[in-house]
């Protein structure tokens, strides 16, 4: 699976600052790329999805046939 948004949280322990880059990046049929080995990005998570998802976004399994999206 190839991502179309990388978050590079990998560059920054700032848990906002990956929130932010989703948050304000995201598109539709985005693929947003996350490291869940870093404790600030598992963290970050939850308000993402609260946040797209009160935004009208809806989250789909990658395995989601696009059609549907």
């Amino acid at each position: 699976m190839l991502w179309t948004l990388d978050t590079e949280d990998r560059k920054s322990p700032d848990a906002a600052k990956g929130t932010r880059s989703v948050i304000d990046k995201a598109k539709r049929n985005d693929v947003v790329l996350m490291h869940d080995i870093h404790a600030t990005s598992v963290g970050a998570v939850p308000r993402i999805l609260r946040t797209l998802t009160a935004q009208g976004c809806r989250l789909v399994n990658v395995s989601h046939p696009a059609r549907h999206m």
